[in-house]
C-alpha cells in the first residue's frame, strides 16, 4: 500500500507546461501539413478519376440510355403513368424520371448519414 501512494501519482517538473506547449505546437503544425496533402492529393486523385470517367466513353453511354428511356416512356409508361398517377395536364417525360430516381438516390444518403450518426 505504502509503494502504491508512493508511485500512484506523477511528479510534476517545473518546465510541464512549456513541454505540454511546444508538443501541442508540434502536433498543430503536423496536421495543417497533413491536411494539405491530404487535400491536395484528393484533388490529384479527383482530376485523374475524372479524365479516366471522360475518356471511357460514360457520357456517350448515358446518352443512349436516355435515348432508350425516352422510348421506353413515349410507348405507354408515361400513359399509364398520366391517366393513374398525375393530375390531368401534367405530363412525365424521362427527364422527371430520372429527376426521382438522383431525389431516391439522396434521400438513402441521407438517412444512411443518420443512421452512422445514431451508431
Amino acid at each position: 500500500m505504502e509503494l502504491e501512494r508512493m508511485f500512484n501519482a506523477s511528479p510534476s517538473f517545473a518546465d510541464s507546461d512549456l513541454f505540454v506547449l511546444q508538443v501541442a505546437h508540434r502536433l498543430d503544425r503536423g496536421w495543417t501539413f497533413r491536411r494539405l496533402l491530404i487535400g491536395g492529393l484528393g484533388v490529384f486523385g479527383g482530376l485523374i478519376g475524372g479524365g479516366q470517367i471522360l475518356a471511357s466513353g460514360i457520357l456517350g453511354r448515358l446518352d443512349a440510355v436516355g435515348a432508350r428511356s425516352d422510348r421506353m416512356v413515349s410507348l405507354g409508361l408515361g400513359d399509364l403513368a398520366s391517366a393513374h398517377l398525375l393530375p390531368p395536364g401534367l405530363t412525365i417525360d424521362s427527364e422527371a424520371l430520372w429527376m426521382s430516381a438522383a431525389l431516391a438516390v439522396l434521400a438513402i444518403g441521407f438517412a444512411v448519414t443518420r443512421a452512422i450518426k445514431e451508431i
